[in-house]
């Protein structure tokens, strides 16, 4: 049975936990109800139940007990502290399992065409991230078309518009680094471990960050940006970013305010909104945008 298998299964068993306790007949009845629904074969005996239950806690840090009175109910007992961030993973989970399925549903279930390179990678760099094994492969460099041979200590993944990022230590230099898994080929998980220790929050290091570049002497500045009424509902509905907030909203224009370093994706983003996006402030990024938009316009002389 497929890893993908068992992770869909695992965010059944999360979902329907978290409209509320059940018996084990009621979670296999829901169960079964899905297997139905999605043409698979999820029904599990109540001892596969328990190794799902310390799977889920041990990838996703949901803690799921038991009463130990009455009818023997299941309930979430502890939730991670990032939630947000396990039910991301769970749908990244879900994402991949549909991108790499097959094309039985394809009349019906239209995914989008252009399918991100590397995903092949995943799974093997989420364990090999988890059992600290050092990872080599080949990696391919767009801006100067070169290849270099990669060894590094795996940290965590990354997703970015739709693409995946491997971020690890490079053993070349001592660096943390990004790595686009489209741009990985030969990809090899040893079967040693680094013993190296890192004490990297990754999550605090990209918290102002938009993309996968981490502008190291760059602090984060307040943002204003005036959107069009209508993309500016777009916008408010699929955040560009957790910090962002509404200033002012009227029915020709919606006015947010983010917290973010200045990187190349977040220029490119931002061009991307064209005339549906005025940026305020601050001076810096506004010029910038000026400038690329400029050139653009040349191109079209």
């Amino acid at each position: 049975m497929s890893k993908q298998h068992y992770i869909t299964r695992y965010s059944l068993i999360i979902r329907r936990l978290e409209r509320g306790p059940a018996t084990f007949e009621q979670l296999a009845r829901f169960l079964e109800t899905e297997s139905d629904l999605q043409d698979k074969n999820f029904v599990i005996s109540k001892r596969t139940l328990q190794r799902d239950i310390q799977d889920i806690r041990e990838q996703f840090q949901y803690e799921i007990v038991n009463e130990k009175k009455g009818e023997l109910r299941y309930y979430i007992k502890n939730r991670p502290e990032t939630q947000e961030h396990s039910h991301r993973l769970l749908e990244s989970y879900q994402i991949i399992n549909a991108v790499n399925a097959s094309q039985e549903f394809a009349d019906i279930v239209l995914l989008e065409t252009r399918k991100p390179k590397g995903l092949e990678h995943f799974y093997g760099l989420l364990y090999a991230i988890r059992n600290k094994r050092i990872v080599n492969f080949m990696h391919y460099k767009y801006w100067d078309a070169t290849t270099t041979y990669r060894t590094v200590h795996p940290l965590g993944l990354k997703e970015s518009q739709g693409r995946w990022y491997l971020i690890a230590v490079d053993t070349k230099d001592e660096k943390l680094k990004t790595f686009g898994l489209d741009r990985m080929e030969q990809v090899d998980v040893s079967k040693a471990r680094y013993r190296a220790s890192y004490n990297y929050n990754l999550r605090e290091l990209f918290a102002n960050s938009f993309g996968v570049l981490r502008p190291e002497d760059e602090q984060p500045q307040q943002i204003q940006l005036k959107f069009m009424y209508e993309q500016g509902q777009y916008v408010k509905s699929y955040p560009l970013h957790h910090s962002q907030k509404i200033v002012h909203e009227n029915n020709s224009e919606v006015v947010l305010e983010l917290c973010l370093c200045i990187s190349y994706d977040l220029i490119k983003e931002l061009l991307s909104y064209g005339e549906e996006l005025e940026v305020l402030s601050p001076v810096q990024l506004r010029k910038e945008i000026q400038a690329s938009l400029m050139k653009t316009v040349k191109l079209y002389r």
